[in-house]
């Protein structure tokens, strides 16, 4: 029985997003590089760059994608849903969902 128990930023629940050191997004399906992701799934990113403010234009943001700088982990692998070209960032908000029989919580 799911149960929506809060709205919070996605490093609050999700600690891989926790990182300094490392620039982390969360997506969706099976893994995938830069290099093989669509144009709408490297636009979801660009705008996840400029949100967090890793980038100050789309130009910058581009350049820390193809140097590699940033770290791609499936939804799936942390607890975590999203939607098809959808990229999860640190500060965005996911819903807290809990399973009240079982106790476990879920992200989206």
């Amino acid at each position: 029985q799911p149960f929506l128990v809060d709205v919070v930023p996605a490093k609050s629940v999700i600690p891989e997003l926790n990182d300094d050191a490392q620039k982390t997004l969360l997506h969706a399906g099976p893994p995938i590089q830069w290099s093989e992701m669509t144009g709408p799934m490297k636009g979801a990113c660009i705008g996840a760059a400029l949100f967090e403010r890793w980038a100050d234009n789309e130009e910058d943001a581009l350049k820390i994608f193809e140097a590699g700088e940033v770290r791609f982990i499936p939804c799936h692998h942390v607890k975590a849903v999203g939607p098809m070209g959808g990229i999860t960032s640190g500060n965005m908000p996911v819903f807290v969902v809990e399973n009240r029989l079982e106790g476990n919580e879920a992200y989206c």
